[in-house]
C-alpha cells in the first residue's frame, strides 16, 4: 500500500504498534502464548488431518458433525484453510506452527490499522492511544485473524477511494474501490460473521461519505458487493450439495446461536471488559456532539466522523447480538474494530475541544477503559509467565506424547484444542475433541456425563482452561458411576493457574500448558473405546 509523504510531525508514530508487535513475539518466544483455545483445532484440524493422513476432513468431531467428520470439511468457509494448508506444508502442523501463522497475522492486521490512521493523518497521539488497544487482543487463532486482516484491508481501500476521506487520493480512485470489493469477500469467505461486519461498515460508510460528504456512490462496485456473495452462495447450495449439507450441519448445532435472552450479570461484564473503548465512545459520543456548537473553522471534524460512525454502528451491532442473541464471547469480534474507533474518536474531539477540559476528560476515560481491558494481557506477562516456567509447552507435548504411547490401538482418547495436533499424528487411536463428544443440540439433550460413557475412552487430557471451565463437575459425577472401576486424576501444574480459582476464572484464562491426565479404567474391558 502507497503511504502519503510523511511530515515531520509523525516521526515515531509506529511506535506503540511495535511495542505490541514485539510484546507478542516475545510472549510467543518465551512461554507459547496465547494458548490455543477450545476451538482452534476445530478450524484446524481437517487441514492436520489431510497433510498425515489424505483426508480434508477432521476425524475429532466426526461424533458431532458426520460429514465434516468424515467426509469433506465444510462447516465453515475455506479460505482461512487454504492459507493454512500452505503454510502447514512449509512449517509443519504443530501447534507452535499454527501460532506462529496467527502472529503473521495479527502483525499484518496492526499495521494495516496503523496504515489507515496513518493515512488518516490523525495526531500522532490519537494513534498512540488506539495503538495501545491493542493489548486486549489476546486470543487470535481461529479463522478470525484472516478474516480481520482482509476486513481492514478493505477498509483501507475504502478510504482510499473517498476523496472526502482521504487527503491525498488520485482524481480517479478507481482501483481502490475494486479492492474494496474483493477484500470485503474475500473476508465473507473466510468467516460469515466477521466478513458481514465489514460488510456492514464498508456499506454504512459508503452511504455516509456519499450523502454527508456529498461524493458520488459507486453504484457498480457495491452492486458487485451485493451480488457476487450471494451468487457463491447459491453456487455452492446448488452445485455443491454436500458442502452446503456440511455447513448446514454446523450452523444448526453451532454453540454461538443461543437465541433471544437477557444477558446475565458475567455476560455484561465480559462485554465491558472486552469492549471498554467502544461502549465508552458510545456512551460519550451524544455529549460532544451537543458541546461541539458548530464553531469549528475547518472541517477537518467531519472526516473523522464519517469513519467512526459507520465503524461504531457495526461494532455495536455486535455487542447488541452478544448480550440478546450470541454467546457472550463473539463480542471479540467488535475487538479488532476498537483501536479505529478509538482513534477516530480522540481525532474528532481534539479538533472540536483542542485544549479543552471536555477533551481531557475523554481522554482520561479511554485511558481508563485500555487498562481495564489489558487485564488479560497483563496477566499473560505475569501470571502466564510462571505457568510457563513450571510446565512450558515442549514439556507439556512431552507429556502428552507419553501418554498417548500407553494407549492400547483402537481405543478412544479425549483430549483439548491445543493437544490435538500433536495426538492427530497416531492413526491407530480413536482421537476426540473435548468439545465435540457428541452433537451440541441433540434431542433429546446429552450431556458430557452421558457422552464420556458411551465413548468410554481410556484417557482424557485436558488443558487447565478445559479442566476447570467444562470437566471438573463431569468427571466428579463419574466417579459414582456403576460401570466405571477406578480413576485417576493427574495434574502436572505445580503452578495452579488463574483458572483453578473460580474468583479468577473469568478474569485471566488460559494462561497455563500444564496438562491435566484423566485415567479411566472401565468395569467391562472388552469395551476399547470406540
Amino acid at each position: 500500500m502507497v503511504m502519503p509523504s510523511p511530515p515531520a510531525k509523525y516521526g515515531g508514530v509506529w511506535l506503540v504498534f511495535a511495542l505490541v508487535i514485539v510484546w507478542k513475539v516475545l510472549l510467543f518466544s518465551f512461554s507459547a502464548q496465547p494458548v490455543p483455545s477450545n476451538d482452534a483445532y476445530f478450524y484446524d484440524g481437517a487441514v492436520v488431518n489431510q497433510l498425515h493422513h489424505g483426508g480434508y476432513f477432521n476425524p475429532t468431531i466426526a461424533r458431532a458433525m458426520p460429514i465434516s467428520g468424515k467426509r469433506v470439511f465444510s462447516a465453515y468457509p475455506p479460505l482461512y484453510q487454504a492459507l493454512l494448508w500452505l503454510w502447514m506444508s512449509a512449517f509443519g502442523t504443530s501447534a507452535i506452527s499454527a501460532m506462529a501463522l496467527h502472529l503473521v497475522l495479527f502483525a499484518a492486521y496492526a499495521l494495516t490499522v496503523l496504515a489507515i490512521l496513518y493515512r488518516l493523518q490523525m495526531p500522532v497521539w490519537c494513534i498512540h492511544i488506539a495503538g495501545f488497544y491493542l493489548f486486549l487482543l489476546t486470543f487470535h487463532d481461529r479463522p478470525d485473524s484472516l478474516a480481520h486482516l482482509l476486513g481492514m484491508l478493505a477498509v483501507y481501500s475504502w478510504i482510499r477511494s473517498r476523496r472526502n476521506l482521504d487527503l491525498g487520493a488520485a482524481p480517479l480512485p478507481v482501483p481502490w474501490v475494486w479492492a474494496m470489493v474483493a477484500f470485503t469477500i474475500l473476508a465473507l469467505c473466510t468467516s460469515l460473521q466477521i466478513g458481514a461486519i465489514y460488510f456492514l461498515w464498508i456499506w454504512i460508510g459508503m452511504l455516509a461519505t456519499s450523502l454527508a460528504g456529498g461524493e458520488k456512490f459507486p453504484l457498480i462496485p457495491m452492486s458487485m458487493l451485493l451480488i457476487v456473495p450471494v451468487v457463491l452462495v447459491a453456487a455452492v447450495r446448488i452445485g455443491f450439495p454436500e458442502l452446503w449439507d456440511g455447513f448446514m450441519e454446523h450452523a444448526r448445532q453451532t454453540p454461538s446461536l443461543t437465541g433471544w435472552r437477557m444477558p446475565t450479570i458475567p455476560e455484561v461484564l465480559k462485554v465491558l471488559r472486552t469492549t471498554p473503548g467502544i461502549l465508552f465512545v458510545a456512551i460519550t459520543l451524544p455529549g460532544s456532539w451537543l458541546k461541539q456548537h458548530n464553531n469549528v473553522a475547518t472541517a477537518e471534524y467531519a472526516r473523522f466522523e464519517l469513519i467512526l460512525i459507520p465503524a461504531l454502528l457495526s461494532a455495536l451491532a455486535v455487542v447488541a447480538a452478544c448480550l440478546f442473541l450470541l454467546t457472550a464471547n463473539t463480542v471479540a469480534i467488535a475487538n479488532y474494530l476498537q483501536p479505529v474507533i478509538v482513534a477516530c474518536y480522540l481525532a474528532f474531539c481534539g479538533t472540536l475541544f483542542a485544549g479543552n477540559r471536555w477533551l481531557r476528560l475523554q481522554i482520561t476515560g479511554l485511558w481508563l477503559a485500555v487498562l481495564l481491558g489489558s487485564i488479560r494481557a497483563i496477566g499473560m506477562s505475569t501470571w502466564g509467565l510462571a505457568c510457563a516456567a513450571d510446565v512450558g509447552y515442549p514439556t507439556a507435548i512431552h507429556r502428552v506424547e507419553q501418554e498417548l504411547s500407553t494407549v492400547p490401538p483402537g481405543a478412544a482418547v479425549v483430549l483439548s484444542s491445543a493437544f490435538l495436533y500433536e495426538a492427530s499424528k497416531y492413526n491407530d487411536l480413536t482421537v476426540i475433541h473435548s468439545d465435540w463428544m457428541q452433537k451440541a443440540k441433540a434431542n433429546p439433550p446429552i450431556s458430557d456425563l452421558q457422552a464420556l460413557l458411551a465413548l468410554k475412552p481410556r484417557k482424557v487430557i485436558l488443558t487447565q482452561f478445559d479442566y476447570y471451565r467444562r470437566y471438573q463437575p463431569t468427571l466428579d459425577q463419574l466417579k459414582s458411576d456403576p460401570s466405571l472401576k477406578d480413576i485417576q486424576i493427574i495434574n502436572v501444574a505445580r503452578v495452579r493457574p488463574p483458572d483453578a480459582f473460580p474468583s479468577l476464572q473469568r478474569v485471566v484464562q488460559h494462561v497455563s500448558w500444564a496438562p491435566i491426565i484423566v485415567n479411566l479404567f472401565w468395569a467391562d474391558p472388552s469395551q476399547p473405546g470406540r
